[in-house]
């Protein structure tokens, strides 16, 4: 569950706190041009990329100590493997 704090430059950027419940997931998907940050206070997500009628290609783990930047294309699975508490930030690409 994300709940958004700011917008920046008309939108571009955003910043939202991340509050997940251990077990839950969401799809993010990162176009051409954008960003994700995953900046973890407390807890564990697991961010993986899938493609179509394959295994997932790789699984990245965002830990208190280890924020993940997202920033390859593509369709993205977002999974709390603890209760998380942090921040998700965005970019958006130009218009």
């Amino acid at each position: 569950m994300h709940f958004g704090l700011t917008n920046v430059r008309g939108g571009r950027y955003n910043l939202g706190a991340l509050v997940m419940a251990r077990g839950e997931h969401c799809v993010e998907v990162v176009e051409p041009g954008e960003a994700l940050a995953f900046i973890v206070v407390r807890g564990q997500i697991l961010i993986t990329r899938q493609r179509a009628g394959e295994p997932a290609t790789f699984k990245l783990v965002a830990t208190p100590s280890a924020p993940i930047f997202v920033v390859n294309p593509g369709t993205y699975t977002v999974v709390a493997e603890q209760n998380t508490l942090g921040l998700r930030g965005a970019r958006q690409a130009r218009m």
